[in-house]
């Protein structure tokens, strides 16, 4: 089993096309991305799904996923991949409704031990913290958005940014992230 990351995918956020921050087909690169990810890996979004329409971004993303990842077995269970939601800002919704909308498993922060080391994976850029080794998180949309937020503890030899802007629009492998942090 593989964990994949991705973030800030803010479907249905037309003003990232008015604006200039993201361009063309963006949102088909995302979904395309996620449909790509194997059975029985586990998907981490680290926030900000999508921005208005929830319910229907939920059915379309969980749809692709089951349409995937949706193989029965022989004892009626349905092997499928593992969804894990780190909330963003823009992720307004209780913990419950997320959960009731196909999410495995909803926090706001999630800390874990890979490859021997203390990943602590965020929407936005946390501070260092304890026996930490990096923060993985999005957020900043590659251009340092709200910057003043982080700004004053944010280092690259702490923090490992996976916005689509930098990593291309699609989910990401945790252990092919970490080898460029050896």
């Amino acid at each position: 089993m593989n964990y994949w990351l991705i973030s800030d995918t803010h479907f249905n956020h037309t003003k990232l096309d008015e604006w200039g921050d993201r361009s063309g087909d963006w949102q088909k690169q995302l979904l395309e991305g996620i449909r790509q990810i194997p059975l029985g890996d586990t998907i981490i979004h680290l926030g900000d799904i999508c921005i208005g329409n929830d319910s229907k971004v939920h059915e379309q993303l969980f749809g692709v996923w089951m349409e995937t990842f949706g193989v029965m077995h022989r004892t009626g269970a349905i092997n499928r991949h593992k969804a894990i939601l780190v909330r963003g800002n823009h992720d307004k919704k209780s913990h419950n409704w997320y959960t009731e909308h196909g999410w495995d498993f909803v926090c706001d922060g999630l800390e874990l031990i890979f490859q021997g080391h203390y990943l602590h994976l965020t929407h936005r850029p946390a501070r260092p913290q304890g026996n930490t080794t990096w923060n993985i998180h999005g957020h900043t949309h590659g251009n340092l958005h709200r910057s003043e937020e982080y700004c004053d503890f944010y280092s690259k030899d702490y923090h490992i940014d996976i916005s689509p802007e930098l990593v291309g629009y699609k989910p990401i492998r945790l252990d092919t992230l970490m080898k460029n942090y050896k």
